[in-house]
């Protein structure tokens, strides 16, 4: 199992989480965060003065797949949140030793 944690700008999630639905994946988590990468910030002008906006907006999500549908996944997600501008994202993808649903107790693929 592998845990892929992906940010994409925040008016993309509607269309990521419609894509990955189609993909097979039926849950996901997700988080708004706020960072920055090559983007850095930028400034804004505010009632007549500037300020620096040091921390973009992004959303986070994290999902968990069987290792045979990474692949997919990532492919599914970078091709639909790409705008092809500055900020699009990163992709990361780690291992899962182990999954339980609390509900039924199941463990690891039968847990997703």
């Amino acid at each position: 199992m592998k845990l892929i944690i992906a940010t994409i700008k925040p008016f993309k999630l509607e269309e990521v989480r419609e894509a990955l639905t189609e993909a097979g994946i039926r849950g996901m988590m997700v988080t708004e965060i706020k960072g920055f990468g090559s983007q850095s910030g930028h400034t804004e002008i505010y009632r007549g003065a500037e300020y620096a906006v040091n921390f973009v907006p992004k959303i986070k999500l994290e999902i968990v797949v069987p290792a045979g549908m990474v692949e997919t996944i990532v492919d599914t997600i970078t091709n639909t949140a790409k705008t092809g501008k500055i900020g699009d994202g990163k992709v990361f993808v780690l291992d899962v030793e182990q999954a339980v649903r609390v509900r039924t107790g199941e463990t690891d693929q039968e847990a997703l």
